[in-house]
């Protein structure tokens, strides 16, 4: 990598500045993580907890599920390992809460019938928590809705060969089923599983879809002017040099704050902080200026929770596809697996089809490729990176299998990368 500055970052073999060399070090340098520092808890956390987000119709980020990384059961697994896990994850909510759960969207947790008929529920209690479970008899539907008649909100899961649900749809606030089957009669606000690869129906309206599996990948209407300039932010930060970035910003005045926000936080990791914006360039060198002006492309100058969700889950790809590739995975080179990773919500949040956006920014035909679901070993990595985010066991071992990387190493380079992207998230805000 070429730099201006003079103490180079330290963030290199997978992080937001891998180039072609063969040097590796852990993404975790990018929160420090590298240091003789004590770990916070927060970070423990991290590691373990992540919020998946949950999407509305129109692609606006609506709630979150709270789930737990690293070694998930399977579902036919030995009640203990599940019970395991789930502690695992409620004492991880139980210190988010004690410390003082944020943001105003619900949050929503899975639970088992078991924790129904415990005293966990009354000391985990947030007025922004839902409780998933599977209601699957008299007894559990009667203590759901003692609960309820507490405050707390539930939100069962709808089977249709279960009577007990059926019966009593009109007693939900939420309700959870799957895209395959036909949507319930009740005023409940579904939470639609699945949608991805099933036939297309009509949801009523307020749907929620989980986990980004929408039914179509429109967004509404975005200023023309906007969207016009993340697009051509974009196209420059690819393929052109900083003094034409450094131009472009200054003839575009209201880029510069947030782009000086994103080169000064860790995700930048610029070794002291810049004044300007023009200045953040310079220091960053060609091949980290780009990538940060790629993360504002896909953030926008003003952006929402939702923009926020797109640039850091764009990021966490894009490093762990970067480190991935280092340890061995079949792709042409770390900086070139990096970059797919990164454009890989771009068609989504740039509201631009695959084939238009290939156009518009001129992509390689490797990269038009992988985007594009065709067979390349960038886009079999792309669905690892998925497979990862939706701890989505049986995906995860058939692509770790083609790649020839042990799962624990890739399960090691996706933590690190989550943990590493979510410094981008306060430079967002």
């Amino acid at each position: 990598m070429i730099s201006d500055d003079s103490q180079p970052s330290r963030i290199v073999g997978g992080g937001i500045n891998t180039g072609e060399s063969e040097q590796s070090v852990a993404v975790t340098q990018m929160l420090g993580a590298g240091s003789d520092a004590p770990t916070r808890e927060a970070d423990l956390r991290a590691r373990f907890l992540s919020f998946e987000p949950i999407f509305d119709s129109a692609s606006e980020l609506v709630a979150h599920q709270l789930v737990l990384r690293g070694q998930i059961a399977p579902p036919d697994a030995a009640p203990e390992l599940q019970r395991m896990d789930e502690d695992m994850l409620l004492t991880g909510l139980f210190s988010l809460v004690q410390d003082g759960l944020t943001g105003s969207l619900p949050l929503m947790v899975q639970i088992s019938a078991e924790i129904l008929f415990s005293d966990v529920l009354h000391e985990i209690r947030h007025p922004a928590l839902v409780w998933r479970v599977n209601v699957d008899d008299t007894q559990q539907l009667a203590r759901v809705l003692a609960l309820q008649d507490e405050g707390m909100r539930f939100c069962p899961a709808l089977n249709p060969g279960n009577a007990v649900v059926l019966d009593s749809l009109q007693a939900w606030q939420f309700l959870a089923c799957r895209a395959d089957c036909a949507a319930p009669p009740t005023g409940a606000r579904l939470i639609v599983e699945g949608v991805a690869g099933t036939a297309r129906q009509q949801w009523p309206a307020g749907t929620w879809f989980k986990s980004g599996a929408l039914p179509d990948d429109t967004l509404p209407g975005r200023d023309a002017q906007d969207a016009t300039m993340q697009v051509d932010l974009l196209a420059i930060a690819l393929g052109h040099s900083v003094e034409t970035l450094i131009s472009f910003v200054r003839l575009n005045p209201k880029l510069g704050p947030r782009l000086l926000a994103i080169a000064n936080s860790q995700a930048g990791g610029l070794s002291r902080p810049a004044e300007s914006a023009a200045h953040a360039l310079v220091m960053l060198g060609p091949q980290r200026a780009g990538r940060v002006a790629a993360l504002l492309a896909l953030a926008g100058t003003h952006p929402t929770e939702t923009t926020r969700q797109h640039a850091v889950s764009a990021l966490t790809r894009a490093l762990f596809m970067g480190k991935i590739t280092r340890l061995g995975a079949p792709a042409e080179n770390a900086a070139a697996a990096f970059e797919i990773g990164l454009l890989s919500v771009a068609p989504h949040a740039l509201n631009l089809p695959v084939d238009a956006l290939t156009r518009r920014l001129g992509l390689p035909p490797a990269m038009a490729r992988a985007l594009s679901a065709e067979p390349s070993p960038e886009g079999a990595m792309l669905r690892l990176a998925h497979a990862c985010e939706t701890n989505n066991a049986d995906a995860l071992t058939v692509y770790a299998n083609a790649t020839d990387i042990p799962l624990h190493q890739i399960s090691v380079a996706y933590l690190d990368a989550l943990i590493a992207a979510s410094a981008l998230d306060a430079a967002l805000i």
